[in-house]
């Protein structure tokens, strides 16, 4: 047990030094968080919040201040259209996009509650289309510096069948990509 701690200590501060060098390579930089109704992809925003975005000390926030200004985070959610051979009835294609656009404005709102409850700045955008290739095509038309995407931790059985958002875009986005695992399940004794 103290090596499986100890290698965790070395893991942590690993990550730690990375997140602090992360705001220092570029002064300007946007950060593009894709968000679902998965509590994975906002364990991922409340990561960056926490590690990327916040100033480290009272004495820091002053002077990162006008830094912050110079950061902008916007918070993404793509909506997949709904087949239209599924649906042949008007009314039922119509409510169920208003439930869609619903859900999109409420997880929205909540990763919006986020940033404004930790100061951050932030816009929401919502897109419509295949979750991966929209990811990947707004992070090339905003020039976004780094994208960061929750994992849902699928086993290579699912993932195989069902695909991993984060996997494409970590493949094929044109900027770094920042994967976050889900926080380790504390086991009880």
């Amino acid at each position: 047990m103290e090596g499986d701690s100890a290698g965790g200590a070395g893991k942590e501060a690993a990550v730690e030094e990375t997140a602090a060098m992360l705001p220092a390579v570029e002064k300007a930089m946007h950060v593009l968080v894709a968000i679902d109704d998965s509590e994975e992809s906002f364990n991922a925003l409340q990561w960056v919040l926490d590690k990327i975005l916040k100033p480290k000390s009272a004495a820091e926030t002053a002077a990162a201040a006008g830094e912050q200004e110079s950061k902008l985070i916007t918070i993404v959610h793509v909506v997949e259209p709904l087949p239209r051979y599924a649906f042949p009835g008007g009314y039922v294609v119509e409510s169920s996009t208003k439930a869609q656009e619903q859900n999109a404005a409420r997880i929205l709102s909540r990763a919006f509650d986020m940033c404004r409850d930790t100061s951050v700045k932030a816009k929401t955008l919502i897109l419509e289309g295949d979750p991966k290739d929209r990811i990947c095509r707004a992070v090339e038309e905003m020039n976004v510096n780094l994208l960061v995407i929750g994992s849902r931790g699928l086993g290579q059985i699912k993932r195989a069948f069902l695909g991993s958002v984060s996997d494409y875009c970590s493949h094929h986005a044109k900027c770094p990509v920042l994967v976050v695992k889900p926080p380790a399940k504390k086991k009880s004794s």
